[in-house]
Formats: C-alpha cells, structure tokens, sequence
C-alpha cells in the first residue's frame, strides 16, 4: 500500500477535487437508495471551489496516494467563524483515517486564523456525524433541503414594502454587510461580490424609509440562498417575488436550504407544494446566528 501524502490544494487540483466530491456524493446518494444519476460524476470545477481556493488558501487540503488525490478538505475563515465547506474522500480509500487527518488540516489552518468555532453542515452519513461529534461540532438543528417548481412560490404573500433588484456596487455590498452582521455576527463582503459576479446570481431586497436593508435574497441557477432578513415573515414576500421572476419560465425550479427552526419558511414551502428532497444536520461547536431568519446558499458557502 502507498503512502498517503497531504498537500496545500493548488489551482490545478481543481479538476481533480471536484471528481472527488461528486464521485463520494453520487457513492452516498446510491448508498441512501435514491437514484444515483442525480448526481453525475465529473470533473468540472465550480464556481464555489474557486472561491474557496482563491479566498482562503490555506484551508484547502489535499490527500495523494500513488501520485493519485483520493480525498480533500477545504474551508473558509469568517471572522471568528470557521466553517468546513467541503471534505470528501474517495469510496474505495474510507481507511486510515485520511477523512479525520484532512479535517485536522483544515481546522488547524482556520483556527490559526483566530477562529473560535467551528461548523460544518453534515450530510446524513453517520461515520461523517460521528467524525464531526469527535472534532467538536454538535448537532444544533436539521437543514431541509426543499425543491419544487419556482411558480409555487408565487402562492406566499406578497410584500406590503418595496422589493429593489439590488446592484452589484460598493455600496450594496456594505450596505447587505451591515444586515449579515444583524443576523450572524460578522461581515463577508467578498462572498457577496463572489455571488453577484463568478456566480452570477441576482438579489433582491427589502429597505426601509432611510435606506436600511430589513431583508435580502439571492437566487440563480435554480438556487435559492443566502437569504437573510430582520424579521422572520418578510422571508415570504422575497420568494414570493423570485416566483413572480421566474414565472415566465414554465419548467423553472427551485431548491433552498431551510434550516429546521427557520418555521416561518419550512412551513410555509411545504403549504405551497415544495416538498423535502433530503435533510442534512447543521453542526457547530456552540450557537452562533440567528438561523430561525436566514436560508443558506448551500454546503460550501453559508
């Protein structure tokens, strides 16, 4: 047997990285007994896996064996805030604790950058939970995974409050800051410029009379999130627009993560006909945010 070799992930493990990721994730979906092809395998890097790569090097790890990449971390440093954003390790290479060794990379690296604590959003794998219960990170609450047809959204209320196509400008940028620190603590003006340009996602947004941003929500490529808002019920009329925007498109879907005590949104997509596709475990070394009005962009970015 080889030895297995870690390294800081490079530019060009890209490709290799994301043969990894949708290689385990189309292992895990057929091993939950759901259709595999949901989950093509392939080596396409994402937008998202730039980012990453780009923005906090030092997070991304890289497992070889036989000059081979089996399996990689990575992660990124919000402030006080480290949050693992991807860990995958190759079906047939599950030994030798290469899973547990590129996790302890990845934290070390983020907690040398003064994080304080630690999150992941787990899959429903009990050998990952039981990894991420060892590292620290506790189950805090059950992230629904709803999809559905984007005209369901147009059953919510609609907004009593102007609702603003939102520039990708400076100002937008801080202004959209100041609400992520209203709701989870800490700024990350780089993943909303991220968002708005590589992604290519569009915002909306909610303001009150001097100008405060009270809700804001993005949406492409079929995704819902980051959605954050002041008050719990204005989530609602914000899908209700992006339904209204992508009612002229007959076939257009929609997929959010919901987080479990976000009641306001879970209860209101499954009245409207979404329906859960999966539910993941939201995991934390202790309580941070306040989840119960905030939808996630997914896995890798929060």
């Amino acid at each position: 047997m080889s030895t297995v070799v870690y390294r800081l992930a490079r530019e060009q493990d890209l490709s290799a990285m994301r043969l990894i990721q949708s290689t385990a994730l189309h292992d895990l979906i057929a091993r939950e007994g759901k259709d595999p092809s949901t989950m093509p395998i392939t080596d396409q890097p994402s937008p998202e896996m730039r980012h990453l790569l780009r923005t906090d090097p030092a997070l991304a790890w890289i497992a070889v064996e036989g000059g081979r990449p089996i399996g990689f971390s990575a992660g990124i440093v919000r402030r006080e805030l480290c949050f693992l954003s991807d860990l995958f390790v190759l079906p047939e290479a599950h030994r030798g604790g290469i899973g547990g060794e590129l996790l302890r990379r990845c934290l070390a690296a983020g907690k040398s950058r003064g994080a304080r604590i630690i999150a992941v959003l787990s899959s429903g794998d009990p050998p990952a939970q039981s990894l991420y219960i060892r590292t620290g990170m506790v189950p805090r609450f059950p992230l629904f995974a709803l999809k559905g047809p984007a005209r369901e959204l147009s059953r919510l209320p609609a907004s009593r409050n102007a609702i603003t196509p939102v520039a990708a400008s400076h100002t937008w940028v801080r202004w959209l800051g100041h609400l992520d620190e209203t709701i989870w603590g800490r700024r990350r003006d780089g993943d909303h410029r991220f968002w708005f340009g590589e992604a290519g996602k569009k915002c909306l947004a909610i303001a009150d009379t001097s100008g405060a941003v009270l809700a804001y929500a993005y949406y492409g490529s079929g995704i819902v999130g980051p959605m954050a808002a002041r008050s719990a019920r204005l989530q609602l009329p914000l899908l209700r627009a992006i339904g209204d925007a992508l009612g002229g498109q007959p076939d257009a879907a929609v997929e959010l993560r919901v987080p479990g005590i976000d009641a306001t949104v879970l209860n209101a997509l499954l009245e409207a006909g979404l329906r859960i596709d999966h539910v993941g475990l939201f995991m934390a070394s202790r309580p941070f945010g306040r989840f119960e009005r905030y939808v996630q962009s997914g896995g890798t970015l929060l």
